[in-house]
């Protein structure tokens, strides 16, 4: 099991993250686009190589986003309901359900068939986000840092 936290960048152009271990080392950069039309994110290594990117497609009344690697093969859809706060996903990882344990979608459990395999967590602050993020197999680390990043996007940056 790991542990991050995320930072929201509170002077940046756009909304931009850093990532960072138990041991409170940066290991990822996260970033909206600035200039595409929806809320696109981007994840980045310690090196600064995209190593995922999550596309938004319209949809009246609902998300959906398509999940890619680093090379720009889809890995994943990740696909919400409307008016519930569950996020169903599917693609290379199997098929997952997120869904909110908070009324203000500050809290998700990540499962694959019943089982939690990550936790989201938004603190509440003054300010800038904080979020926590609970990864139970390091499998898949990444990607839920993109899921956590597109949560934001989609539920506190309305704006964009």
């Amino acid at each position: 099991m790991r542990k991050f936290y995320v930072k929201e960048r509170l002077i940046a152009f756009g909304a931009k993250f850093d990532i960072y271990d138990e041991n409170d080392n940066k290991v990822f950069i996260a970033e909206g686009d600035k200039f595409d039309i929806g809320k696109n994110v981007s994840v980045y290594d310690s090196n600064n190589r995209k190593i995922l990117y999550l596309k938004q497609k319209f949809r009246i009344g609902a998300h959906k986003y398509i999940a890619y690697d680093e090379n720009m093969h889809e890995i994943a859809v990740i696909d919400k309901s409307i008016m519930i706060p569950e996020y169903n996903i599917s693609g290379i990882y199997g098929d997952m359900v997120m869904e909110s344990t908070s009324v203000l979608g500050r809290h998700y459990e990540i499962k694959i068939a019943g089982t939690v395999v990550g936790r989201i967590d938004k603190e509440f602050t003054f300010g800038r986000d904080r979020y926590f993020l609970e990864v139970l197999d390091e499998n898949y680390t990444t990607f839920f840092i993109g899921l956590l990043i597109m949560i934001d996007m989609v539920r506190f940056h309305n704006n964009n």
